[in-house]
């Protein structure tokens, strides 16, 4: 189930979440990183505004980006399956 990249903080910080957010990067060589979440029962790929997946061109701009969004682990996976 795609989710929108605006409402990732409301969706961290609902009621419904059952412990932290997982955040996925899986990496594509031309692309950057796309970002996933999951909540360790439900994954969903973040889209930007056109339901495209979201990308950030580097590991440190998702740091940056993600840095004061509640309740994501501490721990973020990059997925490196798409990479070559």
């Amino acid at each position: 189930m795609p989710l929108h990249f605006k409402q990732l903080e409301n969706y961290c910080d609902s009621l419904d979440r059952t412990g932290d957010i997982q955040v996925i990067l899986k990496a594509h060589y031309k692309h950057g990183f796309a970002l996933s979440v999951s909540d360790g029962t439900i994954g969903h790929t973040v889209t930007d505004d056109e339901n495209r997946p979201f990308f950030f061109r580097t590991v440190e701009m998702a740091l940056d980006e993600l840095a004061n969004i509640p309740y994501l682990s501490d721990q973020i996976v990059v997925d490196r399956k798409s990479w070559s």
